[in-house]
């Protein structure tokens, strides 16, 4: 290295004797530029030659190579020195970045032969393809690009095909790239700036520390006579809720959305779809409202009961060329909960929802799919999600009754007793008694929700509400 190109290294802050046991050599090039050859080794033996001007940040560089070049990690062969296996891989986009870094004392350093790339994708990245076996070995590697644009891109691309979970990468305290804190700052900054690299943040991998503090919501008692110890609701869970036909599951939510609207002024979103909501749902809201048979009211005391269904409840009604999708559903859901701070949803029944899954998909996979879409749609939000689902056939033991079911019997798919955070069976023992036993059989949040448990209540039609026997 003659004294003119070692001092040009010198002014950038890079050592022109560990430049030389690099095998970097003085060279001629076109114009008064000072050029200098860069050896392309691969296992100790030389596959080409990159050229390039000794130019101080910020002024025009010129780049060239030898025809025949592979595209390679520049001093790749640190990797297969099984004495620096303790060192951490620091890649650079540059090689006097690359340079910079050795000196500094992190001897395991390559660069990329380009540069950053033009794009995230191409024969631009085919160097990775050369060093796959190599870099399967690597537990922690740096990314030390730099900090514009194309560096970006280049760190994305490296973290996105290495594995951004062994990643790190840095941030540099002057200049865009480790040439930069080493002209500007010393080869201790830079020693400094690697040992402080950070891993590439990963969303959803926190500390305790880093965790929000949530606050507390509240879980409020359905006032249902029992149940006070068994269920109580919270914005952003999901409850399932089952039952043979006609033993009423439909009557039970009703009671349930109808006592949350008059106890906690709440607002509830109905999508049902078994039973019509002029005349039929509009008699039983009518009379929970009066506390009295919808005949025997007159027309202002309907009024009045309307003018309360209006202030607390939407419904979901689709038209007769509409499919009631759980898509078509949830936009409905979230509508309510903006414009009026609905915050109960309710689909009775799920039975009746439209399906709309792939052509490849079992009928299970899309329940399954849609009722983790149900969850995230229950805490983004902030709702309570209640489903009536009906099960399957159970049949009729020996006495022709019909047995209790399960949140397993559910039909189609077993997710609506693995995801839901509360479970309940409305059962009747026999048609002919009006007697109801209602019974949480799933409580994932036992301190705030309620234990598991069951109670045997009647129908008192003239309220519609479930009342003690």
């Amino acid at each position: 290295m003659d004294e003119r190109h070692a001092g040009a290294l010198g002014r950038r802050g890079l050592d022109a004797r560990i430049a030389a046991r690099l095998g970097w050599r003085a060279c001629g090039g076109p114009g008064d530029d000072l050029w200098i050859a860069m050896p392309v080794v691969d296992q100790g033996r030389r596959v080409g030659t990159k050229y390039r001007t000794i130019t101080q940040p910020g002024q025009p560089k010129h780049i060239d190579q030898q025809k025949g070049t592979p595209q390679i990690f520049h001093n790749i062969d640190c990797l297969r020195r099984p004495e620096l296996s303790g060192y951490p891989l620091v890649i650079t986009e540059g090689e006097f970045d690359m340079l910079a870094a050795i000196q500094s004392g992190y001897l395991r350093t390559v660069s990329v032969p380009s540069g950053a790339p033009s794009s995230d994708s191409g024969a631009e990245w085919s160097y990775l393809t050369h060093a796959k076996s190599l870099l399967a070995e690597q537990k922690l590697i740096v990314l030390a690009t730099d900090a514009d644009p194309p560096g970006q891109i280049l760190q994305a691309g490296l973290a996105a095909r290495l594995g951004r979970s062994r990643c790190k990468v840095l941030a540099y305290p002057t200049g865009k790239d480790l040439g930069d804190v080493l002209m500007g700052l010393g080869e201790q900054a830079v020693r400094h700036t690697i040992a402080q690299a950070y891993y590439i943040p990963l969303p959803g991998l926190m500390r305790l520390s880093e965790l929000p503090e949530l606050k507390p919501k509240t879980a409020l008692d359905t006032m249902i006579p029992g149940l006070t110890e068994h269920l109580r609701i919270r914005k952003g869970d999901f409850l399932a809720i089952t039952g043979p036909p006609g033993h009423g599951k439909s009557t039970f939510v009703c009671n349930l959305v109808s006592n949350m609207a008059w106890h906690w002024k709440t607002r509830a979103v109905l999508a049902s779809m078994e039973q019509s909501i002029k005349p039929d749902l509009r008699r039983v809201l009518r009379s929970y409202r009066s506390e009295r048979l919808e005949r025997d009211m007159g027309e202002e005391e309907k009024q009045r009961a309307d003018d309360w269904i209006n202030d607390h409840f939407y419904f979901v009604q689709p038209s007769d060329d509409e499919e009631m999708t759980l898509s078509y559903v949830l936009e409905r859901f979230a509508a309510a909960r903006y414009r009026v701070g609905a915050t109960i949803g309710v689909i009775d029944p799920w039975n009746e929802i439209s399906v709309d899954k792939p052509a490849d998909w079992t009928h299970e996979q899309w329940v399954s799919q849609s009722l983790r879409q149900v969850k995230r749609f229950a805490r983004k939000y902030d709702m309570a999600f209640i489903i009536v689902a009906h099960p399957r056939k159970l049949g009729r033991d020996k006495n022709g009754k019909v047995p209790r079911p399960g949140l397993w019997d559910i039909a189609d798919s077993a997710s609506f007793a693995n995801r839901c955070d509360l479970g309940v069976v409305v059962y009747r023992d026999d048609l002919t008694v009006n007697r109801t036993e209602i019974s949480v059989v799933k409580s994932r949040g036992y301190y705030a929700l309620g234990k598991c448990g069951s109670v045997t209540l009647k129908w008192q039609a003239e309220t519609s509400r479930f009342v003690e026997t």
